[in-house]
């Protein structure tokens, strides 16, 4: 410790920290004390030798953040190089500075969801993540998502197109001929959406009410600038069970007046209603994508309007046609009829129908003699055909019975023949030794008990011994 009245002048060691080129700086306040003992600052440890592919591993680790995980980054393309594997390599720049430049690759399974063509020069919004590639030792922005860049004309042109490919493959255009619905022929009610303030409205109000007067549903909406697509889909959606045909309409503009009809959004209203949809957007050169959803397209609002109702006029002009074409026919029917009425009654005379009645009589009466004599000769004839078949039938019958009866006898004179207990009756006899039938004297020993099955009954009998014919050789016992 220094004495009182005496200036403390003190130095500083400079400490080494994580960060070489940084140096520990403590403020130091005036006639401050230090200890004498003050501990020197340890000099950190020497670091790890890392290998070239651990370091990388590191940078990886390290830029593995949100802040650069699922980025959106907008430039301009430049040495854009496809792959033959499907692979896409190129660098996003701003507007051709070389200042700023990242390189970027597109694997092929994100390169098949691009939608327009692209090249260099082309802005575009792309959508990924920043990784380091160890073999090449560089940092590249891998990217997901590639949409053409919003700005201007061009922008918006490359926009429709991708909306346009996105919806022909989820299949919502274009809509089929056989998918195609036609307005009712005599519709109550007509939903119409469009601007209340515009034109558009007041043209179709002006052609309904001089063609075919009926009440007209207005969902009004924005058809123009950001966020308008959302109203049109409300607006589409809000009639759907209010009105039996719908009118999207709005009047001719220029490419980006007209750009909300594209949005999918509004197709996809279009496409799902309900209710027949009519597309009235712009002049006849102009085309959205909502044409291509709606059930039909037309050139103007106007034309529209004379879609969707008919023309009372013409009505009334078919219905007075329709009226004296009916009159005419009846008139001719009518005098057809009275003239018919003239002839049948100048046939019909008192007298000339008496002696045509009596003629009638006559005919009848001699059909009905000529019918009885026919019918009793006829009957007759029958009877004896009856009679004969009779005869016939009993003589035959009785001829059939005979031959049976013969043939059942020597049939049963047949089965007697081959009765075997038959030759009993002559006085023969059947042996039988065991339950078993003897043949031949060779079968029987002596002492064998044997019974004889005779006519009238059964004898048991033993033998005492056995003689055999001269033609039979006796058998070795």
């Amino acid at each position: 410790m220094a004495g009182k009245g005496q200036q403390t002048q003190l130095t500083f060691d400079t400490a080494e920290t994580d960060c070489p080129t940084s140096n520990i700086i403590a403020p130091v306040k005036e006639n401050s004390t230090l200890d004498a003992n003050v501990q020197e600052v340890k000099e950190p440890k020497e670091p790890a030798v890392l290998s070239v592919s651990e370091l990388a591993e590191r940078i990886r680790d390290v830029i593995d953040t949100p802040l650069l995980t699922n980025v959106c980054v907008q430039g301009e393309i430049t040495g854009y190089r496809p792959h033959s594997s499907g692979h896409l390599y190129f660098s996003l720049s701003e507007h051709g500075d070389e200042s700023a430049t990242m390189p970027c690759v597109m694997w092929k399974y994100a390169a098949k969801t691009v939608a327009f063509p692209v090249k260099d020069g082309a802005l575009v919004q792309a959508t990924g993540y920043v990784d380091f590639y160890p073999p090449y030792g560089k940092m590249q922005f891998v990217i997901k998502k590639l949409e053409p860049a919003i700005s201007g004309k061009t922008g918006l042109y490359l926009l429709k197109e991708q909306w346009k490919k996105q919806l022909t493959d989820e299949g919502t255009i274009p809509r089929s001929e056989a998918a195609r619905r036609c307005p009712p022929l005599f519709p109550t009610t007509i939903g119409v959406v469009t601007s209340r303030t515009g034109a558009v409205l007041q043209d179709i109000r002006n052609v309904i009410g001089r063609r075919y007067p009926l009440k007209i549903l207005l969902a009004h909406t924005a058809v123009q600038g950001d966020g308008a697509h959302l109203q049109i889909a409300a607006a589409i959606a809000s009639l759907q069970g209010k009105a039996d045909v719908i009118i999207v309409a709005r009047g001719g503009g220029s490419f980006e007046d007209l750009f909300e009809f594209n949005h999918p959004d509004v197709v996809r209203a279009i496409a799902g209603s309900a209710v027949p949809v009519i597309s009235a957007i712009g002049h006849e050169t102009d085309t959205t994508l909502a044409d291509f959803a709606a059930d039909r397209r037309v050139p103007t609002p106007s034309a529209a309007a004379e879609t969707v109702v008919p023309d009372r006029t013409v009505l009334l002009q078919q219905l007075e046609e329709m009226r004296r074409a009916i009159r005419d026919n009846l008139t001719e029917r009518f005098s057809n009829e009275k003239t018919t009425l003239s002839e049948l009654r100048g046939r019909v005379d008192p007298i000339r129908l008496a002696r045509k009645l009596d003629q009638m009589l006559q005919q009848t009466a001699d059909f009905a003699e000529r019918i009885t004599t026919a019918l009793s000769r006829r009957i007759s004839s029958e009877r004896e055909t009856c009679k004969t078949l009779k005869e016939t039938i009993a003589r035959l019958t009785r001829t059939k019975i005979s031959t049976a009866r013969l043939e059942l006898l020597a049939q049963k004179e047949v089965i007697q023949g081959r009765n075997p207990y038959k030759p009993l009756e002559l006085g023969y006899a059947l042996v039988w030794k065991e339950g078993k039938l003897i043949r031949t004297a060779a079968n029987i020993n002596d002492c064998d008990q044997l019974s004889l099955q005779l006519v009238d009954g059964e004898v048991t009998a033993v033998v005492e011994k056995i003689r055999y014919d001269r033609n039979t050789t006796e058998p070795n016992l």
